[in-house]
């Protein structure tokens, strides 16, 4: 969990393909090319470049790792600000939930994915990471998340 909190007066965060909550894989795991053999998956079934700046609840990435197959899945809270959020995930290895921004995905007017708090004002956002041995299926990773949904999970 995250609150951001304009504690010295009104914030914007500026309408940016930049994720916030981010992680980078290893090589190994990136899709395609000559070091690597992973794999990207949203909760939709859109997969690697398909995936990138999409709305999705969860992403999957999932690639091998010291000769075994593992990922790391990054769950969206349904009470999160603009949730499904979009995802900045790219074939190279970055991974990272986007709730600011719009325009660079879907080519909205300028500014309309930036979000302002007024003074004082908060915003809570909630992720969870999960690691795991195999892809999303044989991690459960759909069954997971929905358990992270349910009331009193999450928090």
């Amino acid at each position: 969990d995250v609150t951001l909190i304009a504690s010295h007066g009104p914030v914007t965060f500026g309408d940016t393909k930049e994720g916030s909550m981010a992680i980078r894989v290893p090589t190994s795991m990136s899709v395609g090319g000559p070091k690597g053999g992973g794999h990207i998956v949203t909760a939709e079934g859109l997969r690697d470049l398909g995936a990138w700046g999409q709305s999705a609840d969860w992403v999957d990435y999932w690639g091998p790792v010291g000769g075994k197959t593992v990922g790391v899945a990054l769950f969206d809270h349904p009470q999160n600000p603009r949730h499904p959020t979009r995802w900045h995930v790219r074939t190279y290895g970055l991974f990272a939930a986007n709730p600011f921004g719009l325009k660079p995905f879907d080519k909205s007017a300028p500014g309309t994915g930036g979000l302002s708090l007024a003074a004082g004002a908060r915003a809570t956002f909630r992720y969870r990471f999960v690691f795991h041995s195999g892809d999303e299926k044989q991690a459960g990773i759909a069954a997971l998340y929905r358990d992270y949904c349910r009331p009193g999970e999450g928090r």
